[in-house]
């Protein structure tokens, strides 16, 4: 049983991004060491015993809810005090889990849940039956490296003799499965100075029937309109555009959690985006200078990813969303003082229309 596990934890392990906490991703699978101290009720000769396991865990950004945990346990071999018997005892659990985050990377979690244990020998008292378990625990997630280091204590009741196991754990979690969103490399926009007089052609005479023509119906003739796609119903301005709103949002230092006062902005921001269903949205995230340069970009990108799950989360799709990282490397004032480094914590959206 233990090659196995081991085993599947290294093909497994084979998969991941080592680049983000696990919380960005879709899944987290916990190949874990047990102990269980058992209720003298069982019959078991020795009364501390060594579990191994595994658990699989979807991912959930809700306030109520953080993961949904499938978790599989399988014990050493056990011997009864009054029989001859040997046994193995597979506990199978399915539990809620609340995440508190302490620190960017450091957090602690409450969970309850049901299941059901086989007992592969039973004798006496120790036989099959449906469990009841909670507990709580603390996790690390070790920056750079997509892992979690994580333990826990818990209590299993299992209701058919009414007995009572203590099971604390030990387990690294692993990421699996595509984030929503891939950061993507900033582009430097490139400008063509070839033009000459001689390029330049002359301004074009506006027939009556170009002036007629609104393919997107706004009020706007085709030959003024900036912005052709709009969609019908949607009030434009004179040069057939959306009025948008440039989304502004500044952190406390070394943190990615949006502030309340932010809550308006960005409502009205996700307001815009909804209106219209062809508009894109770009989300850049940038950091001050304290701290290493990857250390930064990984602030950044949290920060973006934060901005994005709050646009999602007020009903904007989510592929009309590009995050870009920059971590420290476009301040847009001096990082000598605290104010300027205030400012340069920020995370900007602009609308694409």
């Amino acid at each position: 049983m233990k090659k196995i596990v081991l085993s599947s934890t290294l093909c497994i392990a084979s998969l991941f991004a080592a680049h983000d906490s696990s919380k960005t991703y879709s899944y987290e699978v916990t190949p874990f060491a047990s102990g269980i101290l058992t209720d003298s009720k069982a019959g078991i000769k020795n009364d501390h015993y060594a579990n191994l396991g595994i658990s699989l865990a979807k991912n959930f950004d809700t306030d109520f809810i953080n993961q949904i945990e499938l978790m599989y346990i399988r014990s050493d071999i056990l011997k009864y005090l009054d029989s001859s018997k040997t046994t193995h005892v597979n506990k199978i659990l399915l539990n809620a889990i609340k995440r508190f985050d302490i620190t960017d990377n450091f957090a602690a979690y409450g969970f309850v849940g049901a299941g059901y244990q086989d007992v592969t020998n039973p004798v006496l008292k120790h036989k099959d039956s449906a469990l009841l378990n909670y507990g709580v625990g603390l996790r690390y997630d070790i920056p750079n490296y997509g892992m979690a280091i994580k333990g826990d204590v818990r209590h299993i009741y299992a209701t058919r003799e009414g007995q009572n196991d203590f099971m604390y754990t030990l387990g690294i979690g692993m990421p699996l499965g595509k984030k929503s969103y891939e950061p993507v490399e900033a582009k430097v926009p490139v400008v063509d100075n070839t033009s000459t007089p001689e390029t330049i052609t002359q301004e074009k005479v506006v027939t009556k029937e170009e002036w007629a023509n609104d393919d997107d119906r706004d009020g706007v003739p085709n030959h003024l309109d900036k912005c052709p796609n709009t969609s019908p119903g949607v009030k434009v301005n004179k040069d057939g555009c959306v009025e948008t709103v440039d989304l502004k949002i500044n952190f406390d230092y070394n943190k990615s959690d949006i502030k309340p006062q932010y809550d308006s902005i960005i409502t009205n921001f996700a307001n815009i985006m909804k209106q219209n269903r062809a508009f894109e949205a770009r989300i850049e995230a940038h950091t001050d200078s304290k701290g290493s340069d990857s250390y930064n970009q990984k602030l950044s990108e949290k920060r973006a990813f934060s901005v994005v799950n709050a646009l999602i989360s007020k009903g904007v799709d989510k592929y009309s969303l590009e995050a870009v990282v920059f971590g420290e490397s476009q301040p847009i004032a001096t990082n000598d003082t605290e104010e300027g480094r205030a400012q340069n914590r920020r995370v900007v959206g602009y609308i694409n229309q």
